[in-house]
C-alpha cells in the first residue's frame, strides 16, 4: 500500500512493507478474433500490508513508552478485472485492462506493550502486552480503481496467469493510500 506512513512520537516513520494473501475466483474469457480476446472475473483476494516490528511510541515528556508490534493491515476485497487479452503464441498471452475492487471487510491488528526506562540504570520494566483487532471498514472507500497488467500461458487447460495491479484511485479516506499488488494465479480452463 502506497502512501500508508504513519509516526509514531516525534519521529518514527513506520512505512508498509508487502504482506502476503490468497487470490481465487472465476473468469471467463471471449476470444474475438484470432489472437484478441477479453475476459471478466469476479476475485476474492486479500490485500494489505505489514509494518516492522518493535516501534516505540513516547507517551510522557519523561520515560514511558510503548512498544508496537505485529501490526497488520487487512483488506478483504471483492476485485472485478475487465482485461484485453492478445495473444503472441499458442497459449501466451499479455493482458492489461481496468478493474474495480469492493472492500467487504477491512482490519488492523496489533499488540502494544507499554515499558518504563529507569534513567539511572537504563533498565526496561514492562506492562502487560495488549493485542488490538480494529474494524476499519469506515476508513476505506467503497470502490477502488486499478488497472491489472500481467501475462499467462494455457497448457492442457491449466492457465497460470501473473498479474501487477497498479492502484490509480485512493482506497483510504484518511489519506493518499493505493493498493498496488502483485497477484500469482493456477486454474483450470472449460471449454463452452
Amino acid at each position: 500500500m502506497t502512501n500508508n506512513d504513519f509516526i509514531i512520537g516525534k519521529n518514527t516513520v513506520c512505512s508498509p512493507k508487502y504482506k502476503a494473501g490468497f487470490t481465487g475466483g472465476v473468469e471467463a474469457e471471449y476470444q474475438l478474433t484470432s489472437p484478441l480476446s477479453v475476459s471478466l472475473a469476479a476475485l476474492y483476494t486479500m490485500e494489505g500490508c505489514r509494518y516492522l516490528d518493535e516501534s516505540g511510541l513516547s507517551a510522557s515528556p519523561s520515560v514511558s513508552y510503548e512498544g508496537y508490534a505485529d501490526h497488520t493491515v487487512n483488506l478483504n476485497v471483492i476485485n472485478v478485472p475487465l482485461t484485453l487479452n492478445y495473444y503472441v503464441a499458442d497459449g501466451l498471452a499479455i493482458k492489461a485492462g481496468l478493474q474495480m475492487g469492493f472492500p467487504v471487510d477491512t482490519n488492523e491488528k496489533y499488540e502494544v506493550t507499554p515499558f518504563t526506562i529507569n534513567d539511572r540504570t537504563g533498565e526496561h520494566s514492562y506492562g502487560t502486552m495488549v493485542k488490538h483487532n480494529e474494524n476499519t471498514n469506515d476508513k476505506y472507500k467503497s470502490v477502488d480503481v486499478s488497472i491489472p497488467l500481467g501475462v499467462s500461458y494455457e497448457y492442457m487447460n491449466v492457465v497460470v496467469d501473473a498479474r501487477y495491479n497498479l492502484g490509480i484511485t485512493k482506497n483510504n479516506k484518511v489519506n493518499d493510500s493505493k493498493s498496488n499488488f502483485f497477484a500469482l494465479t493456477v486454474g483450470y480452463k472449460f471449454d463452452m
